[in-house]
């Protein structure tokens, strides 16, 4: 892996990390001031704004970070601050159409949710909205010259703002409501958002050299790449907030009370997705990384580009392995110590969905990374469709599995299942080339890992310690287990990386 992907995705999986834990945190103050209901009305604002910012600038940071890094390719840096001030016309303009959509008809969506409470927290998307984008472009800048650290630092910043003011100004704002206390946390929101741009703008005037704005005509690429990218990336967001509308309705067909159905969804997308997310950190950093770095190679004609793909794709597969399938392999005592409250039965269904979704973190981990590549060499309108086509057989597997008692939950996992494998199918098609990755590489960490989560399962059911004590041991055991296994793998990358590093300071002793 090139030294700029491995720094870069070292950056953005620290920071990514570090916001997860971050937001987390965020959420258990905020239940106890806002109450259950509250937050409930918290997240399904949340929901909406997100996919509003999608859709309006969910494309930006990829599209300028592909523009960026060829026109560095090619000297003409001019062009750099040209994009830019094209991005930001671009996300101001369409963020302020989503959040006055949002303020005028804040009332009828709440209403329509059947969460009037949460009217108040969507006039706040008039500014949300576009400060959203305006930081979705700055990043993007950064991104394209493949420098990490201002978009790690401006979202941890974010995050902690948010963590720290929307705490305080929802506990503040709770004494004269809730519909009020909603409005406080998405105050620390707005104002983390502006934290963020603010760090951004200094880090950018005094760190960043721009030439000259150039007059080419780049307002129509830009636009030909970011409205296909926003459109196909507002496509996941769209399609969860499909399941929400139809999960529940679904599952009462099979015969679950509405109770029951209720508690099945917010399992299968609250407690396991929460858990499951943490392996995409690693796959959605390597893909933010890769993007410059490969569009860069290519507009150079160097021929690096292959090779670059190649070690990245390896590292990214020897490091997910154990994520998933350690996850899982270790998931009943983690749910048992997370979330004590849940019982024998809902256990249960935590494990199990954690077993298939796995298998889906894994697929979408692949998805995200040859995804990354299209738009890497500018098949935009290919990613948006793909996007569609994945969505539209999950929702069609949601729709006919989940009415099905046998299946019931299962039906979102393996929707999801589908969604990324269908793209990860049509990446593969479109991407042509081979990715001259051997079948060792690829086969050893997944026998490694199924080694892995063997060796634990038969630990499990040898000794019966309590949860703490079972996550640990099974934790370190199982690393063991892979690292051992995986040992022809790791040397030969340790290996490499010694003598990039010799070879680097040879280089450097020559030139001083």
């Amino acid at each position: 892996m090139s030294k700029s992907i491995g720094k870069g995705t070292l950056i953005l999986v620290a920071s990514g990390l570090i916001c997860k834990l971050l937001g987390a945190f965020f959420r258990l103050p905020l239940t106890n001031i806002l109450g259950i209901e509250g937050i409930g009305v918290f997240q399904m604002v949340m929901s909406v704004y997100s996919f509003a910012l999608i859709l309006t600038s969910g494309g930006v940071t990829s599209a300028l970070s592909k523009f960026v890094s060829q026109a560095r390719a090619r000297g003409d840096y001019g062009k750099v601050r040209a994009l830019l001030r094209t991005a930001l016309t671009y996300t101001l303009l369409f963020g302020l159409l989503g959040g006055i959509v949002l303020f005028f008809f804040a009332s009828p969506i709440a209403s329509l949710q059947g969460a009037v409470s949460g009217a108040l927290s969507y006039r706040l998307m008039v500014l949300l909205i576009p400060l959203g984008g305006v930081i979705a472009a700055m990043r993007g800048i950064f991104q394209g010259y493949e420098n990490m650290f201002p978009t790690a630092v401006s979202q941890i910043l974010e995050q902690a703002i948010k963590f720290s003011l929307g705490i305080l100004f929802a506990f503040l704002f709770a004494k004269s409501g809730m519909s009020a206390g909603i409005f406080g946390a998405f105050l620390g929101v707005t104002l983390g958002e502006l934290c963020a741009i603010i760090f951004l703008s200094i880090y950018m005037h005094f760190k960043t050299n721009f030439a000259s704005a150039t007059e080419k005509n780049i307002k129509l690429p830009f636009l030909k790449a970011a409205l296909p990218l926003s459109l196909g990336a507002s496509v996941l967001p769209l399609v969860g907030a499909i399941d929400s509308f139809i999960v529940v309705s679904r599952l009462s067909l099979a015969g679950f009370s509405s109770q029951a159905a209720t508690a099945l969804f917010g399992l299968q997308t609250g407690v396991v997705g929460a858990i499951l997310n943490f392996p995409l950190i690693l796959s959605t950093s390597i893909s933010m990384a890769i993007l410059p770095s490969v569009s860069y190679m290519e507009a150079q004609l160097s021929g690096e580009s292959e090779r670059a793909i190649a070690k990245s794709l390896k590292i990214m597969w020897l490091t997910l392995m154990p994520l998933s399938f350690g996850i899982a392999a270790v998931c009943r005592p983690l749910y048992m110590i997370v979330y004590p409250s849940l019982s024998p039965e809902l256990l249960n269904f935590a494990v199990n969905l954690t077993y298939f979704g796995a298998l889906a973190t894994t697929i979408t981990a692949l998805m995200q990374f040859f995804v990354a590549l299209l738009q890497a060499k500018g098949h935009f309108n290919f990613c948006m469709v793909s996007y569609l086509v994945g969505g539209a057989l999950k929702v069609l597997c949601v729709v006919t599995l989940c009415s099905i008692r046998e299946i019931n939950i299962y039906g979102v996992v393996i929707g999801n299942i589908v969604l990324s494998s269908a793209v990860t199918i049509m990446a593969l098609i479109k991407n042509k080339k081979k990715i001259s990755v051997g079948v060792f590489d690829l086969t050893l960490p997944l026998l490694s890992a199924c080694a892995m989560a063997l060796s634990i399962a038969l630990f499990y059911s040898k000794f019966d310690l309590s949860p703490i004590l079972a996550l640990i041991s099974g934790v370190i055991m199982g690393g063991a287990v892979y690292v051992f296994f995986t040992l022809p793998i790791t040397s030969e990358i340790f290996r490499e990386f010694i003598h990039t590093r010799q070879t680097e300071k040879e280089s450097g002793s020559e030139i001083e």
